[in-house]
């Protein structure tokens, strides 16, 4: 079978991860000066002059032997070297042993951080090299200095003994304004809780969960109280209450349109980039646009991991990523990934495609009545990013991110009766691009300039194979974004953000049909302009944090004017307790519409579209909360009340599969809510449990009832889980458990309104009835071989230890005759093992 052009790829961005990684690996081991230097002697013909005495006991990190200038600025990156040639090839060394040296580490990994200024008031003395090492005069003293970087925090060393040689360590921590760390270990290892009741999730620094094989970036968001998926994927991720669409998902601030692989069953974001997610449930920045129900805020900046190439194969996929330093200012990180499905169907590929393709265009010809349509599918996923950063010298910072993501489906239908065959098509891609560039003023006041790009587009081809019809339809989003910030330090209590966003969006959706033909295009575009300014204050005993921003809206095409406040308020009364207050008003003009069920085949059956003030209104929020944490001894109990209000929804933007299906109705919803965790920590086990209850109702006025209940109302849901983590072994064990979606349920004895005429269903009213509860048990396990200079992990995962059999979804419909009544019932995931194997270098 001859590859596809994709595996060329995969392959070919695969062997460049591996070249270019051994092409840049350094040695840790240390040799003398002396004797190097007589080597480059050797090699590149030069006569290196020098006191033997001065540099006999000098000990250094061997250079790469590329090229002689090369590697002479590696050894001045090392220690006080100076290097000067007299001629071309005649070279004097001088070494002055009374400059005092520093290293600047990051405080989480432990890597060095380049680019720290240090600055004695507001003279620059010097800033660190690509090893985070400085040299400064040793008449200065440590306590006079102050150190700056962009993003970490400006602090001031402690007075200590430093010389050339023995360098005195600082260890830096990453720039978090209000929302520094309250809790580590939040649920497992690499998961913390923030005193602004955010939660960030660092994926290299993961344990373990209960049925992911890795820190799959979307499916974590699971064991979170107040996030529910009723229907087991990440395309539908509901937070208290709200539509997937009404989260904003940013990938190194790009919108990400496209959030998973095989239809949701995994995160489209790679597991081995170096990603840190921030959800904010409430209270977020101004600098966040949309997402009246949540931000998600995917970062992957900092390298963090002990070893800078992985190699991973599980059951699905084939993946891979290298951390590379190309010099001392740039850095590339590189990461591929690759479906196995067209190579092997695994239990786990059989599993997953049983629960996706239920209720779906493609299960539906091969049951039908006379049997003589027969499907064949073959499903492929990709994702590949790069990430490229450059320190310049003046302390600013260049990053260039790209990230695509791609799926393919193709499946044929069958005639059996003459073995006639059509192809048909559905692709879906997401391709984001950022250009970021930061630069501080001085120690006090920096900007921050970055071009964003978001490419969106899913297409699907049908041909029928009992006519000549073909059906293409298409969904397109172009997201265009210019932002400009600056963060100016006011005093050491107050900070003054205030930035400019620029936004232009376009959606596109087509509806083609040949055979007969009927033609439907639309476009939209919207610009927006939007003014921001944001205070943050921290008392000197830190007991006080608070975050107010503003944030105004102009959109262009409406010729109108919206205003945005967020509050985030944080109080710790005790040495133990924190109270906190939480509110923000939101606008979004993006979401999600459901034209007919069997759009897209029923896999991707929604569409983006853009408000248009009329049909589709903007959508505003209200919220508000009141939380408090406690946390002593390894206990930590978290408790949150909040009111949330939803205004401008399209009814069909909510998945109505009842008598609202086919009307296109403005409402709101209210949703009144309570979230509660407890946790304790015990040596290298974690035990926890959340509980959230709420009330979530519509209100549709020109509909009758016009309240009821929401179809994302979960009166009930809970996760719990046990987790254990050392150096080399993880396990995790736990559940979810939550009360039954709504339902609407049909009049039994009169199911059908005019038979013989136009024929309907007869619905009772709307969302009385709910399913059973859902109830699911998970295991993951790992072990990890750690050798010399690599290491080799190992592990299972098992989704629905139990293999329970529960409905997470059902509703009505007519046959094509319109005189049988058809009872859809969707059911979730089978028992569902995945093995993996991750080799680190």
């Amino acid at each position: 079978m001859r590859p596809d052009k994709p595996f060329i790829r995969f392959l070919f961005l695969i062997l460049l991860i591996l070249s270019v990684n051994s092409l840049f690996g350094q040695s840790s081991e240390k040799l003398s000066l002396v004797e190097l230097l007589v080597t480059l002697e050797d090699k590149y013909g030069v006569s290196f002059n020098y006191l033997s005495e001065e540099l006999s006991d000098v000990r250094v990190l061997a250079p790469q032997n590329v090229e002689l200038k090369l590697d002479l600025k590696f050894l001045e990156q090392q220690l006080p070297l100076e290097f000067t040639f007299v001629t071309e090839k005649n070279i004097s060394i001088s070494y002055n042993r009374n400059l005092k040296c520093y290293t600047f580490l990051n405080a989480n990994s432990l890597s060095p951080v380049s680019g720290v200024g240090i600055y004695q008031n507001t003279k620059i003395l010097g800033e660190s090299n690509g090893m985070g090492k400085v040299f400064v005069d040793s008449t200065f003293e440590l306590s006079e200095l102050k150190f700056y970087h962009p993003k970490y925090f400006n602090t001031r060393g402690a007075q200590t003994q430093s010389n050339a040689e023995n360098c005195s360590i600082i260890y830096l921590f990453q720039e978090i304004q209000l929302d520094e760390i309250l809790l580590q270990d939040y649920l497992t290892k690499g998961i913390s809780l923030n005193t602004d009741n955010s939660i960030r999730i660092v994926p290299q620094e993961f344990g373990v969960l209960p049925g992911l094989i890795n820190a799959d970036v979307l499916h974590s968001l699971q064991y979170v109280p107040g996030i529910v998926n009723t229907d087991e994927t990440i395309a539908q991720i509901n937070v208290r209450g709200g539509t997937h669409d009404q989260n904003l998902v940013l990938w190194n601030g790009v919108r990400l349109y496209q959030t998973g692989h095989f239809f949701g069953m995994i995160s489209a974001v790679n597991p081995l980039v170096n990603n840190t997610i921030d959800v904010y449930k409430n209270g977020s920045s101004a600098f966040f646009d949309e997402g009246v129900s949540s931000v998600i805020n995917i970062t992957s900046r900092e390298h963090t991991l002990d070893y800078t190439t992985q190699f991973q194969l599980n059951f699905l996929s084939a993946n891979a990523s290298s951390f590379l330093e190309l010099g001392d200012k740039s850095t590339l990180q590189l990461t591929a990934r690759r479906s196995l499905t067209d190579v092997w169907q695994s239990p786990t590929y059989d599993r997953f495609t049983d629960k996706v393709f239920q209720n779906t265009e493609i299960e539906d010809l091969g049951l039908g009545n006379t049997n003589t349509i027969t499907t064949e599918q073959s499903l492929q996923f990709y994702d590949a990013s790069l990430q490229y950063q450059y320190s310049f010298d003046n302390n600013s910072t260049l990053h260039v991110d790209v990230l695509g993501i791609q799926n393919n489906l193709v499946f044929n239908e069958v005639l059996e009766t003459n073995s006639q065959q059509k192809q048909n098509d559905f692709k879906q891609e997401n391709f984001l691009l950022n250009l970021d560039y930061s630069f501080p003023w001085n120690a006090t006041n920096s900007t921050h300039i970055s071009l964003t790009s978001s490419f969106y587009k899913l297409d699907a081809t049908n041909r029928s194979v009992s006519s000549n019809q073909v059906l293409n339809q298409l969904n397109q989003v172009t997201d265009l974004g210019l932002n400009l910030k600056n963060d100016h330090q006011l005093s050491e209590q107050f900070i003054l953000n205030t930035g400019y966003q620029y936004k232009e969006v376009g959606v596109r959706n087509d509806n083609v049909v040949i055979s007969p033909d009927v033609i439907q295009r639309e476009k939209r575009v919207l610009t927006t302009h939007s003014a921001i300014t944001e205070l943050n204050y921290t008392s000197k005993n830190e007991k006080v944090m608070t975050r107010f921003g503003l944030r105004g809206k102009y959109y262009s095409e409406f010729d109108e004017v919206r205003i945005e406040p967020r509050f985030s308020f944080s109080y710790q009364m005790h040495s133990h307790w924190r109270w906190n207050i939480l509110a923000e008003q939101k606008n979004q003009t993006l979401t999600q519409v459901i034209d007919q069920q069997q759009d897209f085949f029923g896999l991707e059956k929604r569409r983006w579209i853009l408000a248009d003030e009329n049909n589709f209104p903007i959508i505003n929020n209200l919220q508000y909360e009141l939380g408090l944490n406690f946390n002593k001894k390894g206990w930590l109990f978290q408790g949150s009340i909040y009111h949330k209000q939803v205004e401008s929804i399209s009814s069909s933007s909510q998945g109505f599969q009842n008598q609202l299906e086919f009307l296109r109705l403005s409402g709101n919803y209210e949703v009144f809510g309570v979230e509660l965790l407890a946790q304790k920590r015990v040596n290298q086990f974690i035990f926890w449990v959340n509980f959230s209850i709420m009330d979530n109702s519509y209100d549709f006025e020109s509909f009758d009832p016009q309240q009821f209940a929401n179809n994302f109302e979960i009166r009930q849901s809970s996760a719990f889980g046990i987790s254990y983590d050392s150096d080399e072994l993880k396990l995790s064990f736990g559940g979810r458990y939550f009360s039954g979606k709504p339902t609407t349920d049909i009049d039994l004895e009169n199911p059908i309104l005019s038979p013989q005429t136009n024929p309907s269903l007869n619905f009772l009213s709307p969302n009385e009835a709910n399913l059973r509860d859902y109830f699911q048990l998970n295991f993951t396990g790992s072990y990890t071989f750690n050798l010399d200079t690599t290491a080799l992990e190992t592990g299972l995962s098992i989704l629905n230890l139990l293999n329970s059999n529960t409905l997470t979804n059902q509703f009505f419909r007519l046959d094509e005759s319109g005189s049988t009544v058809e009872n859809i019932r969707v059911r979730n995931l089978e028992l569902t093992p995945n093995l993996f194997l991750t080799y680190r270098f």
